[in-house]
Order: C-alpha cells, then sequence, then structure tokens
C-alpha cells in the first residue's frame, strides 16, 4: 500500500474515532449521561491517531518536494 493512502487511512480512523467517542451519548452507545472517563480516552486517543495521521502525511509530502528540487545523479562510473 502506498504511504500516502496509508496515512490517509489513519486520518480516517482517528476521525472517526473521535467522532465515536464525541458523540456516543447522542447515539447510545455511551455508559450513561456525562462525559465519561471511557469517552475521554477515546477522544484522546482519537486525537493522537488523527495527528498522528497527518505528521505522516505532510512528512511524506515534505519528503516528495524536497526530491523534486535535487539534481538529478550522475552515475558515470
Amino acid at each position: 500500500m502506498d504511504n500516502r493512502i496509508a496515512s490517509i487511512v489513519v486520518i480516517v480512523l482517528g476521525a472517526l474515532l473521535l467522532l465515536a467517542s464525541l458523540t456516543a451519548d447522542l447515539t447510545g452507545i455511551g455508559d450513561g449521561p456525562g462525559f465519561g472517563s471511557q469517552q475521554t480516552m477515546g477522544t484522546i486517543a482519537g486525537i493522537v491517531v488523527l495527528a498522528f495521521g497527518f505528521y505522516r502525511y505532510r512528512k511524506i509530502d515534505a519528503g516528495i518536494s524536497s526530491e523534486a528540487g535535487k539534481p538529478p545523479e550522475d552515475d558515470t562510473t
């Protein structure tokens, strides 16, 4: 799998985890009223996974753009 696609998959999974954690009470998958400890852990995990996906994507994107500015290597040995 391409690194860019893998990064996008990680971003989408993080966003889904974050959304599910934030809306757990509204959708009926929460333990009870209020923002519980499991929702807090899910929210933090979603933010971490989402941030990691963006970091990977930006790192890959920066690596590709820095490669474009390099002169071609000379292999005349």
